[in-house]
């Protein structure tokens, strides 16, 4: 598996085998960026916590391992190979229910990680 864009190729088999190995509970990892976009690779063991996102729009892809996906008051099982679209104002978490989850996760326009508004749904 291998992610191509203007800076070249990254091989991304080696930082998923690594990666998941050692992820505690969530970690991420920065592939791609422009003004308009952001990839990351994002490592789940545990689960997010209920959150939205006020002027992001969100869509991933499942690379390795499943897991639950609360969007907008339904419960999606995810596995491997799977894809969701977020739109921004939608709360949102998934869960892990694997070892790991890897998620390929493109945030439009450009995450800088501050636009996540915690929320309790209970």
């Amino acid at each position: 598996m291998k992610s191509f864009g203007p800076e070249g190729i990254r091989e991304l088999q080696e930082v998923v085998k690594r990666k998941s190995k050692e992820v505690k509970e969530i970690e991420v990892v920065k592939l791609h960026e422009s003004e308009g976009m952001s990839q990351f690779l994002v490592f789940i063991r545990t689960a997010e916590q209920p959150h939205y996102h006020a002027e992001h729009d969100l869509t991933f892809v499942v690379l390795k391992g499943g897991g639950e996906l609360y969007l907008d008051g339904k419960r999606e099982k995810l596995m491997e190979g799977d894809s969701a679209f977020i739109p921004r104002g939608k709360v949102h978490f998934y869960t892990n229910t694997s070892i790991v989850s890897v998620l390929l996760a493109t945030f439009s326009p450009s995450y800088d990680g501050k636009d996540s508004v915690k929320v309790n749904i209970n």
